[in-house]
This record gives C-alpha cells, structure tokens and sequence, in this order.
C-alpha cells in the first residue's frame, strides 16, 4: 500500500503533466514550429509566437519568457528566434528579439539567463535621455548567435551583436559583449576568455 507521501507525489506528477499538456495545446496553434517531444514548464510567458521555431526534444523551466516584436512605438521589425534540437532552458530565462536570436543545437542554458538583441533607447544619444526608457525606441546592434553545445551559466546575459562559438562555456553572472571563439571558457564583465579548450 502506497504511503500519504508516495499518493502526493504521484497526484501532483498527474497535475504537472496535465497541466504541462494544457500549456503545450495552446501554444502549438500559435508558434511558427514546435519539434517532437517538447517538455514546457507552465507558466511560460510569450508574445510575437509567430515568429518562433523550436526543434525536436526542446526542454524548458517555469517561468521562460519567448518574446518577440513586430512593431515597438510605431516602428517595424523582422524578429526571429530559432531554438535547435536538444535544447534545454533552466528556469526563470528571457530570450526576446527584433533582430534575430539563434540558438543552435544541443545548447544548456541554466537558470536567470537573459538573451536580448535590443535595447530601449541608443544610450549614447543625449537626446533620448528625457525619455522614459520604456517610452524610447527600440535598437539592436546585431542578431544573437548561439552555436552546437555551447553551456551558458546561471544569470548570465548575451547582448545584441554577439556569437557565441560551439562548444564553448560561459561562467555564471557573465555578460557577454563581443564574440566568443569555438571552445573555449569566459567569465566576467564584459566576459573574457580564461581558458581555450581543446576539441577531442
């Protein structure tokens, strides 16, 4: 006979893949593609799905934000995010695009990462600084480009115009500025490289 305890976990595994299920019904009708065996944490917040393509296995935490815009303060955009095959996104993530963001497959993403290709305003521009910041146009500097099994850690940020080569790693709390070469490590604001790896 099943303990108090064992009934528990067993009733609430039945609610989070119902309700996982229920979450997955209504963004399929939405998003551009979603791969085979999705495993989607609700709540998720989205916005723009249209311009989303997901592969197959595609893993995420509570919590993800997928945005992207159209249009922001009467200016048009083109967005795109595309996630490869075998993408797994930790809790808590932000991933938002008026440019493009590329996440190529077999990329871990650990938990408070956020990935922007935009900012509200030019920062540099005097003009704009009267300007609530919510109020200023959007600017990117460039798409994001995320290659193979790259492993981004916790509460890390990768800033618009940036790549980020395959197998790398990048440390937790980084922010990502500039391109990072293929297979190596870099940790830091703005995050440098420590240590180049060798591809076996």
């Amino acid at each position: 006979m099943r303990s108090l305890a064992q009934i528990i976990l067993l009733l609430t595994n039945i609610f989070n893949t119902v309700k996982n299920n229920l979450c997955l019904c209504i963004i399929k009708p939405q998003i551009k593609r979603i791969g085979e065996t999705p495993s989607i944490e609700f709540p998720i917040c989205t916005y723009g799905l249209r311009n989303i393509s997901i592969g197959n296995n595609f893993k995420c935490g509570k919590r993800l934000k997928l945005r992207t815009f159209d249009s922001w303060g009467g200016e048009s955009f083109t967005p795109y995010i595309q996630i490869g095959d075998n993408v797994s996104i930790e809790t808590d993530c932000h991933i938002s695009a008026i440019n493009s963001v590329i996440i190529e497959d077999g990329v871990l993403i650990a938990s408070f990462v956020y990935i922007s290709d935009h900012s509200h305003g030019i920062i540099f521009d005097n003009k704009e600084l009267h300007i609530r910041p919510i109020d200023r146009p959007l600017s990117s500097k460039g798409p994001i480009k995320i290659c193979r099994n790259v492993w981004i850690g916790e509460k890390v940020s990768i800033l618009p115009g940036t790549t980020i080569g395959e197998g790398s790693i990048i440390g937790a709390n980084s922010v990502v500025t500039h391109d990072i070469p293929p297979y190596c490590i870099a940790v830091g604001s703005p995050a440098k490289i420590i240590k180049n790896l060798n591809k076996s």
